[in-house]
């Protein structure tokens, strides 16, 4: 059968910080032709696309407190996209046979946005400190792959459950995962905030992490940076997301109760949600928003929903 993927991202400035060093990326990856000319009855410059032949979400968050955290995350995104479209051999499918190169070449986007940063710092050397966390989610239905650093997150929401998909790359993660810290004082460390991995100019810090999750019917994918989680426990995410709601309208309850519990941060969310139903908040949206683009409001900008096909 053929089910649907209703997905939307947001991103806000918080009420402490004085900017956003966030970014999110939804796509839909698609072969593409362009006809210059030719004897058939296509005008010049014809552009022609194929069908989805995956999906990718991704959320980066810059290191607050340095130089260049905004740019960091937008060179971050801006790099991962450069790959994509020049390097990567992204039309893959399943059981084809290359799983591994694909999986190196999904850790290998983030060494070239790395690289990228190393180059940027030698003209400019207040950005040496810079860098970035990255989480992102590459999908060829049921399975996602996914490639981290630093301390955003992915989950899955099913039946009621959060299931972390990602690791947090930080001291506070580190001593708990070596017996020295509790998981329940981690919240209240201050090394929770420092990240032993990120993308940034050096590349020791960089230990991109690369795992797969089989996805299935009525899940629900969320990409979030910190300034959801360190406001909100997995508790209280998993109360929003268990609503029947758009994912545009659960992205906007997630941002909206991480700034009533103080909004220390910038938060941004991606929502997946693989559904095979239609319903009216979608249809509605597929009649008046052709683009797949909905404009933001003053304080949420770059906002993104799409209704991708896959099959279930």
């Amino acid at each position: 059968m053929t089910g649907r993927m209703d997905t939307f991202g947001l991103t806000d400035i918080g009420l402490v910080r004085e900017r956003n060093d966030d970014q999110f990326l939804i796509a839909d990856l698609k072969k593409s032709v362009i006809i210059h000319q030719t004897s058939l009855s296509y005008d010049d410059e014809t552009h022609l696309l194929g069908g989805s032949q995956a999906q990718l979400l991704l959320v980066a968050d810059g290191v607050g407190g340095h130089p260049g955290g905004d740019r960091a995350s937008r060179m971050a995104v801006q790099g991962i996209v450069q790959y994509l479209l020049n390097t990567m051999h992204w039309l893959f499918r399943l059981n084809d046979g290359r799983e591994d190169a694909f999986l190196d070449d999904l850790k290998g986007a983030l060494t070239f946005t790395q690289e990228k940063f190393r180059q940027h710092a030698e003209t400019v050397p207040m950005d040496q400190l810079m860098g970035t966390t990255i989480t992102l989610a590459y999908i060829v239905w049921p399975q996602v792959y996914l490639v981290h650093v630093g301390d955003s997150r992915a989950y899955v929401f099913r039946g009621g459950e959060m299931i972390h998909l990602t690791h947090d790359q930080t001291y506070a993660q580190a001593l708990v995962d070596a017996g020295l810290m509790q998981e329940t004082e981690v919240r209240k460390s201050p090394l929770r905030h420092v990240l032993s991995g990120l993308v940034g100019c050096n590349p020791r810090q960089l230990v991109p992490e690369v795992s797969q999750f089989k996805l299935s019917l009525h899940d629900k994918l969320l990409l979030c940076t910190d300034g959801l989680t360190s406001q909100l426990t997995d508790d209280k995410i998993a109360a929003l997301l268990a609503a029947d709601l758009s994912s545009e309208e659960a992205c906007g309850l997630l941002i909206e109760a991480a700034n009533d519990a103080g909004g220390q941060d910038n938060v941004t969310v991606v929502l997946a949600h693989f559904t095979d139903t239609f319903g009216p908040e979608l249809k509605a949206k597929s009649e008046t928003v052709g683009s797949g683009r909905v404009a933001g409001t003053p304080a949420v900008n770059r906002s993104m929903a799409t209704e991708v096909a896959v099959g279930i």
